[in-house]
């Protein structure tokens, strides 16, 4: 049992463990079979904002409402090594294949190889960011915007704006892409989900257009 909120959960490959976190600061595995008796795998200076499983499900990583962001490996006894924003985090989000760790962090987004843990990108922004999701091509980069509710989609390499879409009235905390690309969705805390096109204007699912 957590002593507080849980605001983030993530099964470990399969239904048999789940890591979670929240407000009391505490990242703890739970069993399934024994849900009463957790193993705390890390402690933060600040409440839990997110945790996620890297690809091999070895490593888990979190995230606090501070600035710092823990990896564990759970093949060794060793604490956790850390990395550090330059500002409070808002979110953390992997890429589908659990190989690129996106960070959304006040008017930053940072971006590191989550093997290595080796920092790639750093985009400076003008406007304050609450979440950051990168497609499985590593060509687009989504952004939600922390105080504007926009929706931003860029260029990832360079960062250049390619998109703004507006739709949701609340700060947005979580999206994602479909696993082919071409979709993305964003949650907000005005209690919907929507559906973005990566190509406005390709015919795709339910997007269709009617021929002249």
């Amino acid at each position: 049992m957590h002593g507080n909120i849980v605001k983030s959960a993530d099964f470990a490959g399969s239904d048999e463990s789940v890591a979670t976190g929240g407000q009391d600061k505490a990242v703890r595995l739970f069993d399934v079979s024994r849900p009463d008796a957790p193993t705390t795998l890390a402690t933060h200076d600040a409440p839990v904002r997110s945790v996620k499983w890297s690809a091999h499900r070895r490593l888990l990583i979190s995230a606090d409402a501070g600035r710092q962001i823990k990896i564990t490996d759970l093949r060794s006894p060793a604490p956790a090594s850390a990395l550090e924003a330059p500002e409070p985090i808002a979110s953390i989000s992997l890429t589908g294949d659990g190989r690129v760790l996106s960070c959304a962090a006040g008017r930053r987004v940072l971006v590191w190889d989550a093997d290595a843990f080796k920092l790639t990108r750093d985009f400076a922004l003008v406007y304050d960011v609450s979440v950051a999701a990168i497609n499985p091509a590593r060509t687009r980069m989504v952004v939600g915007g922390r105080s504007d509710l926009l929706i931003r989609c860029c260029e990832f390499d360079s960062g250049e704006l390619l998109d703004t879409h507006k739709g949701h009235h609340g700060s947005v905390h979580d999206a994602c892409f479909s696993p082919d690309g071409h979709v993305y969705a964003t949650g907000s805390e005005d209690g919907t989900v929507r559906l973005w096109q990566t190509n406005p204007g390709s015919e795709y699912g339910l997007w269709q257009y009617r021929k002249a």
